[in-house]
């Protein structure tokens, strides 16, 4: 009948309606309040930081109490972790950005168990949003966590009432054991990074072993590290995870405390090496200056610390300088740095992973995009095309400093997230590390410009799927509001 009255919208209608509407008001909160806050306002850092950088003599060679080794491979990742925590007598603490209940993260969580078993205080750092993953309703997480002399807890736990705080991510990787060594670097705590297991996508990756010889933590590069630990520990963002005791009397609990025990057993059998006590200054090299950056530990906008102090670092180098990041994502003040190192340094090189073995495809996507503007600031560009994914991050300058963390030459770890480096003034490990880097460099191609290569020879580069070479096509303009959180 036409020109009649609409008949009135059903109440089951009217209640979906409404519901759709406050959901789609909800989603856009949700996603404006979780990237606006981070689009602008890239602060610089304070003048007290800049005096504390320009006066530090991150050169000093005088022999220290610390000693370092590089550790190259996953497997010796996983063997150093067993032997310093199976060895801890008072405490031991693990901060980690991701931490899986794969095999190798079961292997550190039956080390932890049974250093808490020992008496050792047991003290794990875990990124929030990564943790709701990994960690939720998780019974071999809880057997940890509910352990009188253990604790866990979640750096910025997600919240939905305040998306503004959902992009202030933990990114520290370190193993601290008693005040005897640490390891820090960039690996996370599951099979790509530790061991040799099977896995989809396995990555190379780096980290410093640091032994303490002097015994204490009231000096050099461990007390600063204690002293950082410390204070993110006790940041009002830190919440514990399943801090009660009950826990440990549900049966699916039980039944992962006796998996982790036979876990335990079984790494005795398969690595007795790793159990040995062993003697660290005979496998360290001698230090001179050993200094660790890091950004604030907020969880909103960073002043960029750790990006000016290696720019600094950089810039003030006499011969050469290699920087390697598994990707390169800049805002001006990043591309900046780059020309600025490129203009003094004679000898300047930027190694990052090619798209087709990169295992980041926000990132590679941007880097399709923005390959020639890294390219005009005058870097020596080389793409690794090795077999694996690379995840290190390290530079070396005149074959003096070493300097190895979890940050990436990228946005989000310049203004986002909290990340370390350890600066270490020695010739040896300098060397360790740009043989380490000459190692990848031997599989990596020289961009002359954004589409031709100069490939070492006999080097075949890998291919990349059609899917994963879609995904980035689209990737690479989806992508473009939101750059600056890659």
């Amino acid at each position: 009948m036409s020109g009649g009255k609409r008949r009135p919208a059903s109440p089951l209608r009217r209640a979906l309606r409404i519901a759709r509407r406050a959901l789609l008001v909800l989603l856009v909160y949700l996603l404006l309040g979780a990237t606006l806050p981070f689009a602008w306002n890239h602060p610089e850092v304070s003048g007290d930081y800049a005096a504390w950088v320009a006066e530090t003599d991150f050169y000093d060679s005088t022999p220290g109490p610390e000693r370092v080794a590089l550790i190259e491979t996953n497997q010796d990742a996983l063997e150093a972790r067993i032997r310093l925590i199976s060895q801890a007598e008072e405490r031991v603490i693990l901060s980690t950005f991701d931490f899986h209940s794969d095999e190798s993260g079961q292997d550190v969580l039956a080390l932890l168990l049974d250093a808490a078993e020992r008496g050792v205080q047991v003290q794990v750092l875990a990124d929030g949003a990564t943790s709701l993953l990994r960690m939720t309703d998780n019974p071999l997480f809880q057997a940890l966590a509910a352990h009188p002399n253990a604790e866990i807890r979640h750096y910025n736990p997600v919240n939905l009432l305040a998306p503004w705080t959902l992009n202030g991510r933990l990114h520290d990787k370190y193993v601290i054991v008693d005040e005897t060594a640490y390891l820090l670097g960039g690996r996370n705590t599951y099979d790509y990074f530790l061991g040799d297991y099977p896995t989809r996508h396995p990555s190379q990756d780096l980290e410093l072993l640091v032994y303490n010889s002097a015994g204490d933590d009231t000096q050099g590069s461990m007390a600063e590290l204690l002293d950082y630990f410390d204070a993110v520990w006790e940041a009002e963002c830190c919440v514990t995870y399943c801090d009660d005791t009950a826990l440990l009397e549900r049966p699916a609990v039980q039944e992962a405390t006796a998996q982790l025990e036979r876990r335990f057993t079984w790494l005795q059998t398969a690595y007795p090496g790793a159990f040995e006590t062993v003697d660290y200054a005979a496998v360290t090299e001698e230090a001179g200056a050993i200094h660790l950056l890091s950004n604030p530990i907020h969880v909103n906008v960073k002043e960029p610390q750790v990006l000016y102090a290696l720019t600094e670092l950089m810039a003030g180098a006499e011969e050469s300088v290699t920087l390697h990041s598994p990707y390169a994502v800049c805002d001006r003040a990043m591309y900046d740095a780059l020309a600025r190192v490129a203009g003094s340094v004679p000898d300047f090189t930027l190694l990052v992973n090619g798209v087709a073995n990169g295992d980041n495809l926000m990132a590679s996507s941007d880097y399709l995009r923005s390959k020639g503007d890294i390219l005009a600031t005058g870097v020596t560009l080389y793409e690794y095309s090795g077999e694996v994914s690379d995840h290190g991050k390290s530079v070396t300058i005149d074959g003096t400093l070493a300097i190895v963390g979890s940050f990436n030459w990228d946005m989000r770890a310049a203004y986002l997230d909290t990340e370390l480096m350890l600066v270490v003034s020695s010739p040896a490990l300098a060397a360790a590390l740009d043989g380490y880097t000459d190692g990848l460099l031997a599989e990596s191609c020289l961009c002359l410009d954004e589409s031709a290569y100069l490939a070492p020879e006999g080097l075949e580069m890998p291919e990349m799927s059609g899917g994963k070479a879609a995904a980035l096509w689209v990737l690479r303009w989806l992508t473009v509001p939101i750059r600056y959180l890659l």
